[in-house]
């Protein structure tokens, strides 16, 4: 074993935490071939037993957004800030896909949204995995990633696509997954979109994690990083936020916005369903329910998720009305049609890509 790589894995054993140097070290040796799988696995899982710290998770996202594919753009679209809203993984039920389904909701208006995302690796659909059932184009080149932002109002980018090197460590992430193991990689994802954006809505499974996304974001240049852990009627940690905002979060008062919910929840009728009608068990019925939902042929607990989660997006993202007013605004986006519009008009968008590069990709 590398000399240099022993001593890493003796600090991480004995709790302490790695400077920007070792970090920078660490992602060298885990990109390297020539280190072994296992030695590898062995090191992540002492990582994860040992506890996440903002400072790593920050030195580690700062080496991999160095090495990324870049976009012609970055912070902020047609002077307004860019928005994403990729959560941490790693937990809970297998829900439908709400963040996804969030950014038709926010595009329909007007939030420049560019969200980071992958294939499911701890949950059964990921966001990549919905949007290719929905139709919409999931693998796209930065020119492409422009295009769609142009055209549509949202992009996502493929994380794999963008970090080849953490890509390439995708087979070790999914065998510890297969082990119930989180590892850093897992609250890496929404620390690296290479978009940058100014604002952003995470998601987290765990009450602990709150503090250290909105310190790891902050640091990362996002201006107004808000960060959730949602939790469902019986107090299950679902990584979005409930119907009635139930939880916890940090750059969002949920004192403030809970009872708004709550009450809208109560006059839309989504309290009347249980959770149990939000969780799927494949990528093809979470995006059935997300069209169904736009169509207006889910008008239950589903939708509530969408809207409330979206409701939140729109705050962080900036909404300067009021509050009832932007959560009125999702609502009619819904019932006018205008947010299955724009699922519309990104089909059409994968159509004419798809003509246009056949073989486009990075």
């Amino acid at each position: 074993m590398i000399p240099k790589w022993r001593t890493i894995c003796e600090l991480v054993s004995l709790g302490k935490v790695l400077d920007e140097e070792q970090a920078s070290q660490v992602v060298e040796y885990l990109l390297d071939p020539s280190l072994a799988d296992w030695e590898k696995e062995n090191f992540l899982v002492l990582l994860s037993s040992r506890g996440l710290h903002a400072d790593e998770l920050v030195y580690f996202a700062k080496i991999f957004l160095q090495k990324c594919v870049k976009l012609s753009f970055q912070e902020e679209w047609e002077n307004q800030p860019l928005f994403d809203c990729c959560g941490s993984g790693g937990g809970g039920r297998n829900l439908f896909n709400v963040s996804t389904a969030m950014i038709f909701v926010l595009a329909s208006l007007g939030v420049p949204v560019v969200k980071h995302g992958n294939r499911g690796i701890t949950k059964i659909s990921g966001s990549a995995d919905v949007l290719e059932k929905l139709g919409i184009a999931y693998r796209l080149p930065p020119e492409g990633v422009y295009r769609s932002l142009e055209e549509l109002g949202f992009a996502f980018i493929f994380a794999p696509d963008y970090h080849p090197g953490y890509a390439r460590l995708a087979p070790i992430r999914q065998k510890l997954a297969k082990r119930k193991i989180q590892t850093v990689f897992h609250f890496l994802g929404p620390l690296l979109n290479p978009a940058r954006p100014r604002t952003q809505l995470t998601g987290v499974f765990r009450e602990e994690h709150i503090d250290l996304f909105a310190a790891a974001l902050g640091r990362l240049g996002v201006q107004k990083p808000v960060v959730i852990w949602g939790v469902d009627e019986e107090c299950n940690p679902m990584g979005e936020i409930g119907i009635e905002g139930r939880g916890k979060a940090s750059g969002l008062s949920l004192e403030i916005i809970g009872p708004i919910l709550t009450e809208n929840a109560r006059q839309r009728g989504y309290t009347l369903g249980s959770v149990n009608e939000a969780v799927v068990d494949s990528s093809l019925e979470s995006a059935r329910i997300i069209e169904a939902i736009f169509k207006g042929e889910i008008k239950g607990y589903a939708r509530g998720l969408v809207v409330a989660n979206s409701f939140l997006g729109l705050l962080s993202w900036g909404w300067k009305g009021e509050l009832e007013e932007a959560l009125q605004s999702i609502e009619e986006a819904i019932d006018s049609g205008m947010v299955y519009k724009k699922l519309h008009q990104a089909r059409v968008f994968a159509f004419e890509w798809g003509k246009e590069y056949p073989y486009r990709r990075l």
